[in-house]
């Protein structure tokens, strides 16, 4: 039987280190030259190997920090009742105290994006988007975008409660009328806001609220893949 590329022992070793937990959620990795030195190989040797955790989903390199060992995804559990498609308020304000400083506006202001624009109803593929960004501690983790009814273009926003709380607090008592959930790799902007790079996992979420019938927000949440995951109950 062939021998394994050197790389590859390599990584093997310090992936059963990170699956044991010998190596913690969020410790700091040796630098690529103690990688080498330790195993006797070429710093580029060392390199491959860090991209093969990388790869595996194992390890994240934080530019000018690092490699680190990758923290397991934070579950969020939301309850949506089943006769008023809404959630519970008190999941509502569980999650809100997940992140740190609340909903950061990005910015807002109109924008071209024909499929929101089919959901809402509007003519002509233009929407009123805000974008938010929510952290986790220093770490940036979902991008939302908000994209909303004409009349809505105003809405005020209460930085503290967040935007779909203040589409409330404004008269629109929303409710689901659907969502849906998709992975796809980092674009550009993702890579820029979230702090990703090319190829890792976005988790996309997905919805349409409506208020008397009538949609009013079509919302986006992308979500660093290795720093989040998602259950919906119906209960």
């Amino acid at each position: 039987m062939p021998r394994q590329a050197r790389y590859r022992e390599i990584a093997h070793v310090l992936g059963r280190s990170i699956e044991s937990g010998e190596l913690a959620p969020g410790e700091r990795l040796p630098t690529e030259d103690a990688l080498a030195e330790r195993y006797g190989v070429h710093r580029l040797t060392a390199r491959q190997a860090m991209v093969e955790l990388r790869k595996a989903g194992l390890v994240e390199t934080r530019q000018g920090l690092g490699s680190f060992v990758r923290r397991a995804p934070r579950r969020i559990e939301v309850s949506v009742d089943p006769e008023t498609r809404r959630h519970r308020p008190s999941d509502i304000a569980g999650m809100a105290g997940l992140f740190t400083g609340g909903e950061r506006l990005v910015e807002r202001g109109e924008v071209a994006h024909p499929a929101a624009a089919g959901h809402l109803r509007l003519p002509g593929g233009v929407v009123h988007e805000i974008t938010t960004l929510l952290r986790n501690g220093e770490r940036p983790c979902v991008l939302s975008r908000y994209r909303l009814a004409s009349e809505l273009a105003g809405l005020r926003l209460d930085p503290k409660a967040g935007v779909l709380a203040s589409l409330e607090a404004a008269g629109h008592a929303y409710r689901y009328a659907w969502h849906a959930i998709s992975a796809e790799p980092a674009d550009l902007h993702d890579q820029s806001m979230l702090e990703m790079e090319a190829g890792e996992a976005v988790l996309v979420r997905e919805g349409l609220l409506t208020h008397d019938g009538r949609p009013v927000c079509h919302v986006e949440r992308r979500c660093r893949g290795d720093m989040i995951s998602f259950v919906t109950r119906y209960d």
